[in-house]
């Protein structure tokens, strides 16, 4: 590992030189939803910012899913939370989705590709950064960015072969303003799923508009 760092929201991710790469952590929930969905079948997922986009792609069999202030858009058929995605596959399969969200497609607009990492599939990450310089972006967002920290920082140390205990990790997301927002609004089984550190291998590689699993 050459060198990392840690930046936060857009401001971060127009920092990324030519020569980084770029992971970008949206924990609570975006970055969680797009690494179950991916794991568990979906092949394609569109970033938009654009509620009306999203609802366009609707005749191309496109899932539409996400939020504005935590709570599913209108006329969308999931909101940006992976309990939620989990349970509709068990009768209805999703194999392509779009995505809009208040944070993570806002900054997302602003590269041209990013990794994306969660606490659900942190140290797969970690693994594929050998010998380059990374800039781990923590998105933020209107309840703050202390459990995108806690993660990036999680993040940071494993890139120089230091392990930090799973349960902070936790603590660093269940803590958080986010948290007791998302709690209070309805979706504390989100929070709470969210904190299966390293569930899932999957790696989410963002480029020009698509997520894909690298």
């Amino acid at each position: 590992m050459e060198s990392c760092r840690i930046s936060m929201g857009v401001r971060g991710a127009k920092s990324t030189k030519h020569n980084e790469c770029c992971v970008i952590i949206d924990v609570l929930r975006a970055s969680s939803t797009i690494v179950t969905a991916l794991a568990h079948g979906v092949k394609e997922i569109l970033i938009t910012t654009s509620i009306d986009d999203a609802l366009k792609l609707k005749k191309k069999r496109y899932t539409t899913v996400g939020e504005r202030k935590g709570v599913k858009v209108p006329g969308f058929d999931l909101g940006n939370s992976p309990v939620e995605f989990l349970n509709t596959i068990k009768t209805h399969p999703v194999k392509k989705m779009v995505l809009t969200t208040s944070n993570l497609t806002r900054v997302l607009a602003h590269l041209e590709a990013a990794y994306i990492c969660s606490s659900l599939n942190l140290t797969a990450v970690s693994k594929i950064f050998p010998e380059q310089k990374v800039n781990i972006v923590a998105a933020g967002g209107a309840h703050g960015v202390a459990e995108d920290l806690g993660v990036a920082l999680a993040l940071m140390m494993s890139l120089k072969g230091i392990k930090l205990q799973k349960g902070l990790v936790q603590k660093m997301i269940t803590h958080s303003l986010a948290a007791r927002h998302l709690s209070d609004i309805g979706y504390g089984d989100d929070v709470k799923f969210i904190t299966q550190v390293d569930k899932y291998k999957t790696v989410p590689l963002y480029r020009k508009g698509v997520v894909l699993e690298v």
